[in-house]
């Protein structure tokens, strides 16, 4: 074989690093030099997170996010309407009925602690059980947010309403 032909093969891998020929320095055009060498090894993809714990987070969120204003919305109205239960529209100087009035008066009691227990089961409840479940599933990012809307929910709340009033009101509805 002629010393032309020769050198127009390529040398092997290993070999290029110890006797580099003259035109292993040269680059054809439209091809780039890899310098690094090819791995083999697989990749590995990470499996997409479980649909089902996606839509626990999104009905925790939401119960937590929409839940929570609807009950104290129904707790103020349960709240408005007690007011309004005592008083007789039609005569107002009448004298209402002492047996009907306690009737009533019960009534609104239950309907204010009902609605107290929802607000309480939505704003306090659902937080913490997202925070726990996110905890046992190490998500650890759904963790801090839970937690940090338990926070704020029991924050806001207990600055509007001390803890002995609060336990007062939740001790007379469920023990009468």
């Amino acid at each position: 074989m002629s010393p032309k032909k020769r050198n127009r093969r390529k040398p092997a891998q290993g070999s290029s690093e110890q006797n580099p020929t003259p035109e292993a320095g040269r680059v054809e055009p439209g091809h780039t030099p890899d310098k690094r060498p090819v791995s083999r090894t697989p990749v590995t993809v990470a499996d997409p997170p479980d649909r089902r714990i996606t839509a626990l987070w999104v009905l925790l969120w939401s119960l937590w996010a929409l839940g929570s204003p609807l009950a104290l919305l129904a707790l103020l109205l349960a709240g408005l309407n007690a007011f309004d239960m005592t008083a007789d529209p039609i005569d107002p100087g009448a004298v209402p009925d002492p047996g009907l009035l306690a009737e009533q008066e019960a009534q609104a009691v239950r309907a204010i602690g009902t609605a107290l227990i929802w607000f309480l089961v939505m704003a306090w409840v659902v937080p913490a059980v997202g925070a726990i479940t996110a905890a046992v599933l190490r998500r650890r990012m759904a963790a801090i947010s839970f937690t940090v809307a338990l926070a704020l929910s029991v924050g806001l709340l207990l600055l509007t309403v001390s803890p002995v009033e609060l336990w007062g009101a939740l001790t007379t509805h469920l023990f009468g």
